[in-house]
């Protein structure tokens, strides 16, 4: 049964044991890697049947994926916070990218357990990858709408100028070359790279 009811013998809601086994998984992944994690163990840990935990996680993929899940959308949230600053567009497309490669960056580094497991839904492009991507590309969109509105670059589709930045900083963020690069310092490299397309993009307007 599942719900918002108070299990017997922990205390806990529905949801507060569903946050829970999320914790002490991320815990144990942490300490003995993905591949070596339990559910039963996490179960005994919260002092509740497997039959239980099965209610909100039918399987051990299914709560990998909620913790992959859950640390994406942290991460909508933090590059959201970014387009609503008070800056000019074009500094915020940059500051977004930076911002968006050192989440990405800092996962790899101090989680890297987590990481693969992440790393392996975004390869089999999961539900909730495609409503990540789909959430960043809205918030780039609005970036540069604002930055064609306000005359700082200029683009006959702001879509397909999403799909160009998004292509050409590729490198900076796809989960599996941000692993491959995770032990060089490339911020530098990614505000040039950034910086000099929409400075191009800057110069064709001036230059109509």
């Amino acid at each position: 049964m599942c719900g918002d009811y108070t299990m017997p013998k922990t205390g806990l809601t529905s949801e507060k044991i569903k946050e829970k086994a999320l914790q002490i998984a991320e815990e144990k992944i942490r300490y003995y890697g993905f591949e070596k994690f339990r559910l039963t163990d996490i179960a005994k840990e919260l002092k509740i049947s497997q039959a239980a935990l099965y209610n909100h996680f039918p399987d051990k993929a299914a709560l990998l994926d909620a913790i992959s899940e859950r640390w994406l959308v942290q991460m909508d949230n933090t590059l959201e916070l970014i387009t609503k600053q008070e800056l000019p567009p074009r500094e915020l497309i940059v500051k977004w990218f930076l911002k968006y490669h050192e989440l990405k960056k800092e996962k790899v580094l101090k989680d890297p357990e987590l990481y693969k497991s992440f790393n392996m839904a975004a390869e089999l492009l999961k539900p909730f990858i495609i409503q990540h991507l789909d959430s960043l590309n809205q918030q780039l969109l609005m970036l540069v709408q604002k930055a064609i509105a306000t005359g700082e670059i200029r683009a006959e589709s702001p879509e397909y100028l999403v799909r160009l930045l998004f292509e050409a900083t590729v490198s900076f963020h796809h989960p599996r070359m941000v692993l491959d690069h995770k032990d060089e310092y490339r911020e530098g490299l990614l505000r040039k790279l950034v910086e000099v397309m929409l400075e191009g993009l800057h110069d064709t307007e001036r230059n109509q």
